[in-house]
């Protein structure tokens, strides 16, 4: 598992992976306004599918639209 190969899986949802082992967080591709949802805790890319980035990159941009509505 690569970050290129997950941030072409979620690139429809206008966010991208970032981060290091043992921490991984979404960022914004238009706005650059830094991290969206919270970070997603493993130590390694290939500690989950790649259907769980997905789920993870679909929640983390549910979250932030929330936080938005607040």
């Amino acid at each position: 598992m690569t970050k290129a190969r997950i941030n072409r899986a979620i690139q429809h949802l206008g966010i991208q992976i970032v981060g290091g082992e043992g921490y991984f967080y979404f960022v914004d591709l238009a706005e650059k306004i830094g991290q969206v949802g919270n970070s997603v805790m493993v130590c390694y890319l290939n500690q989950q599918p790649l259907a769980g980035w997905v789920a993870d990159a679909h929640a983390a941009v549910c979250e932030y639209e929330t936080a938005l509505l607040s």
